[in-house]
């Protein structure tokens, strides 16, 4: 007897958790499934809220800045195309077109006119794209890829990540060249680079630097050629940011504002304005008259 009741002991086992489990009702494991199911709807709903706030809030910084993101271009928007080269007539001049595909890397459109103005667009070709979005008029300067043969002809452009918003300056800006050191104090790309001023006007300068910096960074900029109007050191503040190729790479174009500029030197920028334009008024009444007199000679 004694043997037997060892025996039992040694060979009985309590049931692990899982044999439990098992021989539970079945009932319960409906219910378990089912919260299990429920909790995972939730979770995935919740993720997706917050998704969706993120990017609520990242258009509203975006649209804030005046900018809106390239994934907001559809097809069928109608749209402008602007050539960046040439004469200044050809410059001058806007083709009516229309969104036909975007992809992740381009944005095809409707070539403007199958005619003579299509040689206008060979590849390589810079161009600015105009689309009207929300409440304003934005721009998204890019390149000519290549041009698709078979119908409908498209023109297929480098998609930026980013359109600008245009809008109607409140200062006149004039043209220069001028070589510079620009350097960025805060945010992205830290540190001092060899640029170029390419335009300048009561409100703020356009720069060419190697470099983009996030938009609201700060920059200092020291410009010896345009010392009789700026300070030896202009700090300014970044309010847009494009890309440009210059010489084969790769530069951006800073626009930006003046962030403490005095009453003096916003003077002397006014009259350097003044002058610039007085100057090519000039130059283009000379051109005026000489082709003029050209003509009268034959």
């Amino acid at each position: 007897m004694t043997v037997l009741l060892a025996e039992s002991v040694v060979v009985y086992q309590p049931p692990a958790w899982w044999q439990r489990a098992l021989v539970a009702d079945g009932q319960s494991w409906i219910w378990v499934g089912t919260l299990i199911i429920s909790l995972t709807l939730i979770s995935v709903l919740a993720l997706r809220y917050v998704y969706f706030l993120w990017w609520l809030r990242r258009i509203r910084l975006l649209r804030g800045q005046g900018l809106i993101s390239s994934s907001e271009l559809h097809i069928g928007q109608c749209a402008y195309l602007q050539l960046l080269e040439g004469t200044e007539e050809e410059r001058l001049r806007r083709w009516r077109t229309m969104v036909r595909y975007v992809r992740p890397d381009a944005v095809e459109v409707d070539l403007p006119t199958p005619g003579e103005d299509s040689k206008r667009f060979v590849p390589g070709t810079r161009v600015v794209l105009a689309v009207n979005a929300i409440d304003s008029l934005y721009i998204m300067e890019t390149e000519v890829l290549g041009i698709r043969s078979d119908e409908p002809r498209t023109l297929k452009l480098r998609k930026q990540p980013l359109l600008h918003r245009l809008q109607r300056r409140h200062f006149a800006r004039v043209e220069v060249f001028a070589p510079a050191t620009v350097e960025v104090v805060g945010g992205k790309g830290i540190g001092r680079y060899a640029g170029v001023v390419l335009d300048i006007g009561g409100g703020g300068v356009c720069l060419q630097v190697p470099v983009a910096p996030v938009v609201g960074s700060v920059v200092r900029l020291e410009a010896p050629e345009l010392s009789n109007v700026l300070p030896e050191s202009t700090r300014l503040t970044v309010v847009g940011v494009s890309e440009s190729v210059a010489d084969g790479h790769l530069e951006y174009r800073l626009h930006c504002a003046f962030t403490d500029l005095d009453a003096e030197h916003l003077e002397r920028i006014a009259r350097f304005v003044l002058q610039k334009q007085h100057e090519a008024m000039a130059q283009r009444r000379w051109h005026v008259s000489q082709d003029i007199g050209t003509q009268g000679a034959r």
